[in-house]
């Protein structure tokens, strides 16, 4: 037998953590479970999905040693109705689990823990570590360019690549490309992928930890994300990430320095008529203006123009609105660059005088 006193708010929270891992359909029962670790080192919760697992160290008193493991979404729900202003007992057995919390009593069933998967990394681990809000920025910069279709394996995630004293994010769905990159003080050098599902995961570990700093441990099969009292355990897609340095531009014909904002605005204008229509706009660069058009055959015709500088040679290119305009909302300085090869080559977009960060969109021909 085994006992638990804890605050009722640190055990909603912690449970809160291990419980979004929990799938909602699993091929074995024990994976729909949170699993209780009473060790000499405190007491954890642990999910995991065989993608992705989480452990958490309950602040707590205790007595007693041992695993028992409990349906996860029960528990989750039981624990969200209880009042979060006092503390709860939670007592175990060989057949269940007891929980008070003021004049509210539970009795759940335990389940066998010997088959719950082992969520800890090899020994022989890399690491390194990066401030949670700069990772929440880096991911938030790429993973909206990330494939979608689970089924596009080697695009459906972000690809993490480290070396030279640099941490790169790259995502890119074919069409365009993100990639977001930061100083890091490592001399190894390694590349691996983590799938979409975990990048969103990863994502909300960073967001919650605000201002404190990260470890990231890598064992060449798994990546451990360690907090204060949360780690993270996420596996990598074992698939090849294209070579995004290919696509990458080498050199530019034209380059155009415009506001963000008003950039923004013109186009979410000309997608007025982009959407009913063709779904692509004409970008053409003159001397002092930057000119958008768009045109459908059923609803009419939209053109806008933007102040602009231009270096280089006029150019006209055609592209998907929807494309430009997320990435623009994803550059925070007042004004952006566009470089320009020609109309049949990548586009490359930028924060003017920002290193860190660019975007990369494939142009549409022009009809």
């Amino acid at each position: 037998m085994a006992r638990i006193a804890v605050d009722m708010q640190e055990l909603v929270n912690k449970v809160t953590v291990v419980s979004k891992v929990v799938p909602s359909k699993v091929i074995k029962p024990i994976l729909g479970c949170v699993l209780f670790d009473l060790t000499e080192d405190g007491v954890f919760l642990l999910a995991f999905d065989l993608e992705t697992g989480v452990k958490a160290k309950l602040n707590c008193e205790y007595e007693g040693f041992g695993r028992f493991a409990v349906d996860g979404k029960v528990f989750y729900e039981v624990v969200k109705t209880l009042p979060t202003d006092v503390g709860a007992s939670l007592e175990v057995t060989p057949a269940s689990l007891s929980i008070e919390c003021g004049k509210s009593k539970f009795k759940l069933s335990v389940v066998d823990p010997s088959d719950f998967p082992e969520v800890s990394l090899s020994e022989s681990s890399v690491s390194f570590e990066i401030d949670a809000n700069v990772l929440h920025k880096m991911i938030e910069k790429v993973i909206f360019c990330a494939a979608t279709d689970e089924f596009m394996r080697n695009l459906n995630g972000v690809y993490w690549e480290l070396g030279n004293g640099f941490l790169r994010l790259v995502a890119s769905d074919g069409f365009r490309l993100a990639l977001a990159e930061e100083r890091l003080e490592i001399q190894d050098e390694m590349g691996f992928l983590l799938s979409l599902k975990s990048m969103k995961e990863l994502m909300s570990v960073a967001e919650s930890c605000g201002e404190k700093r990260l470890r990231f441990e890598y064992d060449g099969k798994r990546v451990g994300i360690i907090a204060t009292d949360v780690e993270t355990l996420v596996r990598i897609v074992e698939v090849e990430f294209p070579d995004y340095k290919r696509v990458l531009p080498k050199a530019f014909k034209t380059k155009v320095v415009a506001s963000t904002n008003a950039l923004v605005e013109a186009l979410r204008r000309t997608m007025v008529i982009a959407k009913r229509g063709s779904e692509s706009i004409r970008v053409e660069a003159m001397e002092s203006v930057l000119v958008l058009s768009s045109r459908s055959p059923d609803f009419g015709e939209v053109t806008e123009e933007i102040e602009a500088r231009k270096e280089g040679e006029d150019m006209i290119a055609a592209f998907n609105p929807k494309f430009l305009i997320e990435a623009l909302r994803h550059i925070e300085t007042d004004e952006v660059e566009l470089n320009f090869i020609d109309s049949t080559s990548p586009l490359q977009m930028n924060p003017l005088d920002v290193e860190g960060y660019l975007y990369v969109v494939m142009p549409i021909r022009i009809v």
